[in-house]
């Protein structure tokens, strides 16, 4: 099994234990704040299922209907479970609001908290077991997984914070804790799902980066290089770019060239899967240059 599909899998076995041991603490105590984590863990859930998907696709070799492969099936997987969280978040707040505006109950045990507080322990070390083999792996679907468990144990603080103050006998702080949940919840979708947002918008790489490829790219032969461009699909990145050689170089010792820039630049930059170098004289018309003049 490839390793990012079976972290994918321990994802999405511990998303289901979590929500229904989240589920079973919001129905005894009445706690919003513990319901706000347990609808956060089921759209955890949702995306672990979206992200185990998305990274099968992405897993797939390119193609003749997929001719730059389906890397970006696994950003398109990221960014949907955003917008999950981001629709959850703004539901919480509103069920904040309606609670306050017409009263509620809140009645938690030791053994509620003692339940939240393991559930917390297990989300911050399924956070950095699954952000540290995404990183590992290149996987923008496990890293958006990665960062529910992370918000999950953020707002399990909160959760904590809350049903903690509603055992001591301040029960609006339940609400506090439900909102800082949600608040969680809308910063983590706004970050991540602008990140993978901008791959699939074909934004270009970082501008450090491209000057380095730029750098690379000057190998015997060189004498300028012009339009280099960059994009991203999942975990590669495909650029393209113009060199310029001496004038009455042969058609075979261009080509030779346009290989070696090749060569040096995936060397040199492993998520490079792609290069596409054009070859033309240094003494070529000015106005050929416009259609591409990056």
């Amino acid at each position: 099994m490839d390793p990012k599909l079976r972290v994918a899998g321990v994802s999405l076995g511990a998303n289901s234990g979590l929500v229904a041991t989240e589920l079973a603490v919001a129905w005894s105590t009445g706690s919003l704040a513990v319901l706000a984590d347990a609808f956060h863990s089921g759209v955890d859930l949702i995306g672990s299922v979206v992200a185990l998907a998305g990274i099968r696709m992405a897993l797939r070799a390119a193609d003749r209907r997929h001719a730059y492969g389906y890397g970006r099936y696994e950003n398109a997987a990221a960014l949907i479970q955003f917008v999950l969280i981001a629709i959850i978040g703004v539901a919480i707040i509103q069920e904040a609001v309606r609670r306050h505006q017409f009263g509620f109950q809140v009645t938690v045990t030791p053994l509620a908290l003692a339940v939240v507080l393991s559930t917390f322990v297990l989300d911050l070390a399924l956070f950095r077991y699954i952000a540290r083999r995404g990183r590992a792996l290149g996987s923008s679907a496990l890293e958006a997984d990665s960062y529910h468990f992370g918000t999950d144990a953020v707002g399990k603080v909160g959760v904590l914070i809350g049903i903690g103050a509603a055992f001591l006998g301040v029960p609006v702080m339940d609400l506090v804790g439900a909102v800082g949940v949600a608040v969680a919840f809308l910063v983590a979708a706004f970050f991540m799902g602008r990140k993978n947002l901008r791959i699939l918008a074909d934004a270009s790489p970082p501008a450090a980066f491209l000057a380095e490829v730029r750098e690379a790219a000057r190998v015997r032969g060189v004498v300028e290089v012009h339009s280099l461009r960059g994009r991203s699909s999942g975990r590669a990145i495909l650029l393209d770019l113009a060199v310029h050689v001496a004038p009455g170089t042969s058609l075979a010792d261009a080509h030779e060239i346009a290989h070696a820039v090749e060569a040096r630049i995936t060397e040199r930059f492993p998520a490079v899967t792609e290069v596409i170098v054009h070859a033309e004289p240094t003494d070529h018309e000015a106005r050929l240059d416009e259609a591409h003049p990056v």
